[in-house]
């Protein structure tokens, strides 16, 4: 990068620090082309020059309910785009039987190429699916119920998490997805519910609190020695997360009691890849927990006959119906579509709908976007991009062939951001105080100029995006921000970018085809990287 450019991204660096957002009339209502821009910077992967004018052509509310309705099933150039990872939604042992016969390298490598896979389809589907609503809901999703592939077998079930316990249900019933999670294999093995089992049973524990009495002749030294065979071998790592971030939300409507008892209800579930057919969940009735629990004051057994099944499944059937699921759920679906500071009318409105319609998530969805709140011009580029929707956002507007999505990958991993590869369950940081931050938006420039002169690996923009743009070098500035940042320019940026020009044609740098080609592109590196092109 030359010191030149380096001067004007440093530039850069001191006007997102002293603009967060562009400076607009608070009080004004969004125009029908601001209306546009807002849809498609939160309800797609990033707006594409052409998208403004489809959306105009069929009107903003026709094509928010094509979104609401579309079937990605039907999207059959992204399907046979994505039909060579052969990994791809395939069960444990259905990925294992690829490397059949193999050593256990080639095991190995099947675990590397079901990682990839899974998360270059990622890639590709934010980047060309037709259902964009879709695949922006389908991120929420997968970050809302995380897994890591790094862990265990994650690698090889992952996959199939993703096709059949995340994506069957982002249009449908979120208990049904909730119930998707809570059998799957990759959430049982991530948060560990596949190793929890039942203490030892009364007889072992009376035998242990006789024994420790009579060595050392403490009541007290008894009881919590009994207190401590009684939790072995349970595991709540699932039991709080299932409350804590998958339903109900931090410290909201349950005890660390609760949490004990739903873990107890849960032992038993777990896993099993011996048998060829079946995803690998595994009831085990040996490891359940037979003693009666009590889950929010209320008994889990009901009179029925004891089975574990039962008993979880009656713990999701709770929380679902709790209501400060809905309102979690609807909290958070808000700040994700929104804003960071989630407008509390929108909630209510939300948390409504999901209530009413038994968590009908398409309904809950289209009360969100299609709230009058939604417009307000509070919310337009009010919310931060983080390193996946800078980076697809960046390859959208661009038209960008992607040559090796390996490459789009490991650049979003190198802005800090690791497609299924965040260890802690509470998943990526959805906010702005999480990813805006100087050091790492020095690494987004040179992403950004990376991109714009050719020089990324596995990724081209097409010649012809440049071909149609005016031969005056006083034009181009003017003409290529309102393809890149239709929004508009901050003044901060918008010197950034009149220097830019002014320099090169002062110095006769511009006069040439070459150097006009030259000029385009380092523009547009400048505009990926300005403050405005992170927000959204």
């Amino acid at each position: 990068m030359s010191a030149k450019i380096l001067l004007v991204f440093g530039f850069c660096v001191g006007a997102l620090l002293a603009q967060n957002k562009v400076v607009r009339d608070a009080s004004a209502p969004l125009s029908e082309d601001e209306n546009i821009v807002h849809a498609l910077s939160r309800l797609t992967w990033g707006a594409r020059p052409q998208d403004i004018a489809a959306v105009k052509a069929v009107g903003l509310s026709a094509w928010i309910e094509q979104q609401l309705s579309a079937d990605p099933a039907t999207d059959t150039e992204l399907s046979e785009n994505i039909s060579r990872f052969k990994t791809l939604g395939r069960t444990f042992n259905e990925i294992n039987q690829l490397a059949a016969d193999g050593d256990q390298g080639q095991r190995d490598r099947m675990r590397q190429r079901a990682s990839s896979e899974l998360k270059q389809a990622t890639v590709l589907r934010a980047l060309h699916a037709q259902a964009q609503l879709h695949e922006v809901l389908a991120d929420f999703w997968r970050n809302h119920f995380n897994v890591d592939v790094s862990k265990e077998s994650v690698a090889l079930t992952a996959t199939h998490y993703e096709e059949r316990a995340l994506r069957p249900h982002i249009f449908g019933k979120f208990a049904d997805m909730l119930t998707a999670t809570a059998h799957h294999p990759a959430m049982l093995v991530y948060l560990d519910n596949a190793l929890s089992r039942r203490p030892p049973p009364r007889s072992d524990l009376r035998m242990i609190e006789r024994r420790v009495r009579r060595q050392t002749g403490s009541a007290e030294a008894a009881r919590e020695q009994v207190e401590i065979a009684r939790q072995s071998g349970l595991n709540e790592n699932y039991a709080r997360e299932l409350m804590e971030l998958h339903t109900l939300g931090v410290d909201n409507g349950y005890t660390q009691k609760d949490v004990t008892e739903v873990a107890r209800a849960f032992t038993g579930w777990s896993v099993d890849f011996s048998a060829k057919e079946g995803t690998g969940f595994s009831y085990k009735e040996d490891m359940h927990d037979t003693e009666p629990k009590v889950v929010f004051g209320k008994g889990l057994q009901e009179g029925r006959r004891e089975d574990g099944i039962n008993e979880g499944e009656a713990v999701l059937k709770r929380l679902c119906a709790h209501e400060n699921t809905a309102e979690f759920i609807a909290k958070k679906l808000t700040r994700w579509l929104v804003n960071d500071t989630p407008p509390a009318a929108v909630i209510s409105a939300a948390k409504e709908t999901f209530r009413t319609t038994k968590g009908d998530l398409r309904a809950v969805v289209k009360t969100i976007i299609t709230h009058a709140d939604f417009n307000s011009r509070e919310h337009f580029m009010a919310k931060f991009k983080t390193p996946f929707e800078f980076v697809v956002s960046a390859l959208r507007v661009t038209d960008a062939t992607v040559v090796d999505a390996n490459a789009v990958v490991e650049a979003v991993d190198n802005l800090g951001l690791r497609i299924y590869g965040m260890e802690d369950p509470t998943g990526w940081a959805e906010t702005a105080e999480a990813w805006r931050d100087p050091g790492v938006m020095a690494l987004r420039w040179r992403f950004a100029l990376a991109l714009s002169r050719g020089t990324l690996r596995g990724v081209v923009i097409p010649p012809a995006w440049f071909s149609a743009l005016p031969a005056d070098p006083l034009e181009l500035g003017a003409v290529l921000a309102a393809r890149v940042v239709p929004q508009g320019l901050g003044p901060a940026t918008a010197s950034v970018v009149e220097r830019l020009v002014f320099q090169r044609v002062s110095t006769g740098k511009a006069s040439d085809a070459a150097g006009r080609d030259a000029l385009a592109k380092d523009l547009v590196g400048v505009l990926l990287g300005s403050p405005e092109f992170q927000q959204q």
